[in-house]
């Protein structure tokens, strides 16, 4: 359907299938150009099915706002606040509601788009110059746009091996000609066709920033999260890993709501020699759930057929669009999700709300635990008390030595961001020398190339290079000291991209996975405080606790441990080594050219004989992989 000033712009869902809902558009028109006199139009195509609140449409006499995503407005402040931004032409009023969103304002023969600061909901567009094609999924806007479905192999590449460096692919897609517009990022199209594109959230951290006022902040943001999600009819439950962000989740959900509260507990199939769980998440959660008798903890227990790697061939790799890093893990997600629907009164092809929404403590590690990098920030006058203190702290913790910690901090502090991407493109050019990385090498802007940098082919390698010696020369200067505040905020875009994948994966369930650690006011609350500020080992996520003090028992808020479930890769990869090998050496990857087969199964044997392995960087490329193959290319 067409829109402009006095159209309306067709958002009803179609009867679709169980794969992610999307939205496409087209801004001018084609009948819209047509129309002589008339002003362009945007042609939206909306295909569902979509949740209960999901997709939101205001009409306006000056125009249209659509919303996307978890706004948690009410109704009459939603229209509210869509009417003055249709008015006045300040589109972005529209992020300051609570929630996590993608908004989008067509008014007065403009486009303008806001991205939610997460980047849970992004936008892929494509200017062709006579229009701007754009949407919620690659593929279709390469599609609409009448291009070539081509994968970006640099753009994959880039994923999987240098993830924590996203300024090496800036706005390109994993989609060939198709640019994805970000967390925080917004663009604007004119009548003219004048594309401009900005950070309309550059989340800049204090320095005037107090930790008083921000765990004051971070208290009211995270209260209201929970509260605008668990305040009225529907069903809710939530994750009880008994870490602290989900636990705290949980407890909050008890201040707002009436008991009893379903949470759910994932007990690992990974085993250690004497038969007991390689992880102590479920001592953790049992324990606290003994300290309020309205929980009602149910765990979910992982068996040999839920391991790692398992029903690969089945994977959906990525429902939204891109490659999904957990695919690699979809048995386990989808005991979990079949076990909370169940719990919700839906199952296995309930699509829609009725399952409820299911609370989950995503992003809050990239929020609450600053990054090594953090360290070249008390490299400085003033500071180096603290430096001292903390350099002694982590490294008795991971047995570094003090004086080397310290020396990496001051190295970091007087590197820019520039000088880092060349060295960065060094070092994947020297792959061949590449050593196993480790915590100390986290004291950067990101780790140089381990081991794993020899799985790419030659010409692979001198793409990456040339990617981060061509990134070097457009960023902003920036200075080391502020790596930690940025490489947080790169670490909370990735968290985004989990949860939309878990909120796709979850589609077929009737389940709605929600974060509102991810929520714009949280986020807001975390990142104004500088990454230093956050820190104070070995305390673990000092911020949350000060935040939350008197809301949330002691005991959750005092565990100083993370639950990890890496054991399960081995175990996984020595259940499946035949499917794995088979599947890399009949690589698609390897025949674009990316990586070399033979080198990734050489790897994939040392893990099999118990070697250590870059088991992260395999399970991005066979998403990667999966991705690829479960896509017509054309």
């Amino acid at each position: 359907m067409r829109n402009g000033p006095a159209q309306g712009t067709d958002t009803s869902a179609s009867a679709g299938s169980a794969r992610a809902p999307e939205v496409t558009g087209v801004f001018p028109s084609p009948a819209g150009e047509a129309r002589a006199g008339a002003g362009p139009s945007v042609t939206i195509r909306v295909q569902g099915p979509w949740r209960d609140g999901e997709l939101r449409r205001i009409d306006g006499p000056r125009g249209t706002v659509v919303v996307l995503g978890q706004c948690l407005a009410g109704e009459g402040l939603l229209r509210r606040t869509a009417l003055r931004a249709l008015a006045s032409g300040r589109s972005g009023e529209l992020t300051r509601l609570p929630g996590s969103y993608l908004s989008l304002v067509i008014r007065d023969q403009e486009l303008t788009a806001h991205v939610d600061v997460a980047g849970q909901y992004p936008l892929f567009y494509r200017d062709t110059g006579a229009r701007l094609v754009f949407g919620t999924r690659p593929l279709s806007v390469a599609d609409a746009a009448g291009t070539e479905r081509r994968p970006d192999t640099a753009v994959l590449a880039a994923g999987v091996f240098c993830p924590a460096a996203p300024a090496l692919t800036g706005d390109r897609s994993v989609v060939a000609g198709v640019s994805r517009l970000g967390g925080g990022e917004a663009l604007r199209r004119t009548a003219r066709g004048r594309v401009e594109r900005w950070t309309h959230e550059p989340l800049e951290a204090d320095p005037r920033a107090s930790f008083a006022h921000g765990a004051e902040a971070l208290r009211d943001a995270l209260e209201t999260a929970v509260r605008l999600r668990v305040g009225g009819g529907q069903r809710v439950t939530s994750d009880f890993s008994g870490g602290l962000d989900s636990t705290s989740l949980a407890f909050l959900t008890l201040r707002h709501r009436p008991g009893p509260l379903t949470v759910t507990t994932y007990r690992g199939a990974a085993t250690d020699a004497g038969g007991a769980a390689a992880c102590d998440d479920l001592v953790h959660a049992e324990r606290f759930a003994r300290l309020d008798a309205r929980l009602r903890m149910e765990v979910v227990t992982g068996t040999r057929r839920t391991l790692t790697y398992e029903e690969l061939t089945g994977a959906y790799g990525g429902d939204s669009g891109e490659p999904d890093s957990s695919a690699v893990a979809l048995a386990r997600t989808r005991l979990r999700l079949a076990h909370i629907a169940r719990r919700h009164g839906g199952g296995a092809g309930s699509i829609g709300s009725a399952g409820g929404v299911h609370l989950g403590g995503e992003g809050g590690d990239a929020l609450l635990v600053a990054p090594p990098g953090y360290l070249a920030a008390l490299a400085r006058p003033g500071r180096l008390r603290a430096l001292a203190r903390d350099s002694r702290v982590l490294a008795r913790a991971r047995h570094e030595a003090p004086l080397t910690v310290a020396v990496r901090a001051v190295r970091l502090a007087r590197t820019p961001q520039a000088t880092a991407l060349r060295r960065l493109a060094e070092g994947i050019e020297r792959s061949g020398a590449a050593h196993d990385t480790g915590w100390l090498d986290a004291v950067a802007w990101w780790p140089a190339p381990g081991p794993e940098a020899a799985w790419l082919t030659r010409s692979a390698s001198r793409e990456l290079a040339a990617l981060a010696r061509q990134a070097a020369k457009t960023v902003p200067h920036t200075a080391g000291s502020r790596a930690g505040d940025l490489t947080a905020l790169d670490g909370l875009r990735t968290s985004g991209a989990v949860q939309r994948q878990l909120s796709e994966a979850a589609r077929p369930f009737g389940v709605w996975p929600q974060a509102p650690f991810l929520d714009t006011d949280v986020v807001r609350a975390c990142a104004t405080l500088p990454a230093h500020l956050r820190a104070a080992p070995p305390a673990f996520k000092p911020l949350l606790g000060a935040a939350l003090a008197d809301l949330v028992p002691a005991p959750v808020l005092a565990r100083r441990t993370k639950g990890d479930y890496g054991d399960e890769d081995y175990q996984g990869a020595r259940a499946r080594a035949r499917e794995l090998r088979g599947l890399l050496l009949d690589s698609r990857l390897g025949e674009l050219g990316v990586v070399e087969p033979s080198a990734v199964t050489a790897s994939l044997d040392r893990a099999l004989m118990g070697l250590r392995a870059p088991f992260p960087t395999l399970n991005r490329l066979l998403a990667a992989e999966i991705w690829i193959r479960n896509i017509s290319w054309h």
